[in-house]
């Protein structure tokens, strides 16, 4: 698939209230905020769009069986049967069960980030060129590895996805790592999306913005919505 072809079939409807500019192969998105916020179903939601826009799709999933992922995805619209499976899953999850996964992907030991790089590249070459790659989340690696081992890693391996000009959404939880880890990501990917929620005696109200966008910053918060669907609407 050509860059060109790339760019304009990945428009992503979802991110057109934040980020005018087309999304390109090669960017690589991090998504950070509090457990809650939704981060899980907006990244499952642009892992969708990509796949209809006929981008092969891997998704890295390290907190729920993949089942569960598997069903949430086709809520939003995907179907697997034995026939027709249109994501590769790489499953970080099913080792802290002490089960062996069924997906062909699995990671048995998140602490060996050189393994982990192996899996996901091997993932990777088997989809080709401009792929798709959700990581849910990278706040896993921390809880086994240290985070400076982590945020060599997270460089590492965005060089790849750069290299193939494959595009990823990666997954951050607020508020359980220290601040110097956030820098480095903040740093390292091309595009930052933040989330919080604000909470009041009512209600509780889902905010987005865009932190950056391959070099400039915006300080503009959105409404975003989860649908009993759960798709998204921003506001």
């Amino acid at each position: 698939m050509a860059d060109g072809l790339l760019t304009k079939q990945l428009s992503f409807d979802l991110l057109k209230p934040l980020i005018t500019s087309p999304i390109t192969s090669g960017l690589n998105v991090a998504v950070i905020g509090p457990p809650g916020v939704g981060k899980s179903t907006f990244c499952q939601n642009l892992l969708v769009d990509a796949y209809k826009a006929g981008l092969k799709c891997i998704y890295v999933v390290t907190g729920n069986p993949i089942q569960t992922v598997k069903d949430q995805l086709t809520q939003l619209g995907l179907s697997f049967s034995p026939r027709q499976e249109p994501i590769i899953f790489v499953d970080m999850y099913s080792w802290l069960l002490g089960e062996r996964t069924t997906e062909r992907y699995q990671v048995d030991n998140t602490s060996d980030l050189a393994a982990l790089s192996v899996v996901i590249s091997g993932a990777a070459e088997a989809m080709g060129e401009h792929a798709f790659l959700m990581f849910d989340s990278l706040s896993a690696l921390p809880a086994y590895n240290t985070e400076e081992l982590c945020t060599r890693f997270v460089k590492s391996h965005l060089a790849r996805m750069k290299k193939h000009g494959n595009v990823g959404i990666y997954n951050v939880e607020q508020g359980i790592h220290k601040e110097s880890f956030y820098n480095e990501i903040r740093a390292s990917f091309d595009t930052v999306i933040e989330m919080k929620l604000l909470e009041t005696e009512d209600d509780i109200t889902r905010m987005i913005r865009v932190y950056s966008h391959r070099g400039t910053h915006t300080s503009k918060w959105f409404k975003f919505l989860i649908t009993p669907e759960r798709t998204i609407k921003i506001t």
